[in-house]
């Protein structure tokens, strides 16, 4: 199974097997045997790519961070590891990598015709190329890459959807597109102990599983990353936020009606609701 956490910075992938005294060293999403516990006690593998491109020191301030990006990054992966039969696992924005990488939306071809003799990996094409992907596990899958998708909302009209975009047009120029505001936050602003109660706020149902190491994974990578933190910020926020769910299951039907689709979703989940536009689909 590829796994990959919608949560920000990342090392390199890795391999978990049952005997590994390294579990979830390499990564800085939580440990995997802490995560999928029956599937390594089972003595499967995960591939954990996280979020598969750093976001933080050395990461190069010129890349353009999308969906299409990091699915083109799981699938190259998946190919350079000739996996076969792989199961797709995603947390957050990391359900709509699986999507991408799991359709080939992400070679972001608009001829269909085109489309047809794509190189993808694990979605196939029609010229004898077949899909490669045994399933998807979306866990409280995101409307976007940020939340501005939710102005697509189909029942919203233009006068509501015109007030919500200009909303997030000044909170990015006040605050997300504000690099010089970003960096005095990281800076001085970011402690562990803040870190430690935002990520309690989440772990509502189990406050105890959030340890030193799983804030030390979100604390340095902020405080280490230099511009490359600021940068992967920004462009999260800011940058086109991509394709809903909605949309991926409008423009391929036949791909994602054919596969298994498991659904996990945290009842109060606060960040991406059950009862929001995702979850309500």
């Amino acid at each position: 199974a590829l796994d990959f956490i919608g949560q920000g910075r990342s090392s390199k992938p890795f391999t978990v097997e049952e005997d590994s005294s390294s579990m979830g060293e390499a990564s800085s999403s939580p440990p995997l045997y802490r995560l999928y516990p029956d599937v390594v006690e089972d003595g499967s593998e995960i591939d954990a790519t996280s979020s598969v491109m750093e976001m933080g020191q050395n990461t190069d301030t010129k890349v353009e961070y999308s969906i299409n990006l990091w699915a083109n990054l799981v699938d190259d992966y998946a190919r350079h590891h000739q996996l076969d039969e792989v199961v797709l696992m995603g947390n957050s924005l990391g359900s709509l990598v699986a999507l991408s990488a799991a359709t080939g939306d992400f070679m972001n071809h608009s001829n269909t015709a085109d489309r047809e003799n794509l190189p993808t990996y694990l979605a196939g094409n029609n010229a004898g190329e077949q899909s490669r992907v045994a399933g998807l596990c979306l866990f409280n899958c995101a409307v976007g890459l940020n939340s501005r998708n939710v102005i697509k909302n189909p029942n919203y009209g233009p006068i509501r959807r015109a007030i919500i975009n200009l909303i997030f047009d000044v909170f990015n120029n006040l605050i997300f597109d504000n690099q010089f505001l970003l960096r005095f936050a990281l800076n001085n602003v970011v402690t562990k102990e803040l870190l430690e109660d935002a990520l309690k706020s989440l772990y509502m149902c189990s406050p105890d599983r959030v340890d030193k190491e799983l804030v030390d994974s979100f604390y340095y990578p902020a405080k280490l990353g230099g511009e490359g933190a600021v940068e992967a910020i920004r462009q999260i926020y800011t940058n086109d936020a991509g394709l809903t769910p909605m949309e991926f299951h409008e423009r391929y039907p036949e791909i994602l009606n054919s596969l298994p689709l498991h659904l996990v979703w945290g009842l109060e989940d606060v960040v991406t609701p059950i009862s929001g536009d995702v979850g309500t689909f």
